[in-house]
């Protein structure tokens, strides 16, 4: 059985990734996958475990992974999350290749992103703002430098140290404080294990896309509820999961802010049932939770499996 390591899987050019990454979520939207959401046992101060599934029927893929988030452990020496990702063919059950879990998870999560970038930032977005400096955050400045060549990008991070030290991957990056890092930025992307709002609602400024991946549970908020308030456009990666484990949405649903009709999947903007960015001055927020249709997406562009035509 084949095993895709680290290095194979950033290997994979990132926009050939989010064209893959697009063709997936537009077939959980279409109703020709099985998603279910994830499976979570609660450790305790920010400790638990996932268990993420999902069906590509077409590809007749099957992909089951096992995520633990341990806090503790960096201080250890190891890895905050830990896991392991198995694909299978569908119909017979048979194992086709194991992935190495965190770099799956990084690469499918900032190709997403990237999905989201294309269908409803502006087109003359320059400046792209990074709150977080860890493995998610670095695959969000590469997926989205693939994107867009920016001129400027402004990495938020909790020591100065990592953040500097991203910035240090890209010619135009520079490491910021959090006062100065919403100003002309018209991208935006959230990737921190933070509980609580990263700035305010009223710091976002007219025109700003932004790309929600931190935040583990329904507890965990990197924006305030009212930013939702504000945006024309909400889009998810998948609506039944983030309507019950997004803590942003699900703050803003209790709180009457916003209507869960609000809310619709980045899969219906890739089908033309929804509209991404409608107008210049729109916030837009693309919100995601993850699911193993993702995974399952990435496995097939390592794997070389295409739908039958």
């Amino acid at each position: 059985m084949k095993h895709f390591s680290r290095e194979e899987i950033f290997a994979l050019d990132p926009s050939h990734v989010a064209d893959a990454l697009s063709v997936a979520l537009g077939v959980v939207s279409g109703g020709a996958a099985l998603a279910p959401i994830r499976w979570h046992i609660d450790l305790g101060g920010g400790a638990g475990t996932f268990l993420i599934s999902g069906v590509l029927t077409e590809l007749d893929l099957l992909s089951v992974k096992v995520i633990s988030v341990r806090p503790s452990n960096p201080a250890r020496g190891l890895e905050r999350l830990q896991g392991a990702l198995t694909v299978f063919e569908s119909s017979s059950g048979v194992p086709l290749a194991t992935l190495d879990a965190r770099a799956a998870t990084e690469v499918r999560t900032a190709a997403c992103s990237a999905v989201s970038f294309r269908l409803m930032a502006r087109r003359d977005a320059s400046v792209l703002t990074i709150f977080g400096a860890g493995p998610q955050a670095s695959a969000h400045l590469r997926a989205l430098a693939a994107e867009r060549q920016f001129d400027e990008v402004r990495i938020v991070g909790r020591h100065r140290a990592a953040a500097e030290k991203l910035a240090g991957l890209h010619p135009r990056a520079r490491a910021v404080d959090a006062a100065q890092a919403l100003r002309g930025a018209r991208a935006v992307v959230t990737a921190t294990n933070s509980a609580s709002p990263l700035f305010s609602a009223g710091s976002v400024e007219p025109g700003t896309h932004l790309m929600l991946v931190g935040g583990g549970s329904a507890a965990e908020s990197e924006i305030e509820p009212a930013l939702l308030a504000r945006a024309a456009a909400i889009r998810v990666d998948h609506r039944p999961s983030c309507l019950q484990e997004s803590g942003e949405i699900v703050a803003a649903l209790r709180e009457g802010l916003i209507e869960a009709s609000d809310v619709l999947e980045l899969g219906d903007v890739v089908l033309g049932r929804a509209p991404g960015r409608t107008d210049d001055d729109d916030i837009t927020v693309y919100k995601a939770v993850g699911n193993g249709t993702q995974d399952a997406a990435l496995a097939a562009l390592l794997l070389g499996v295409r739908a039958p035509r």
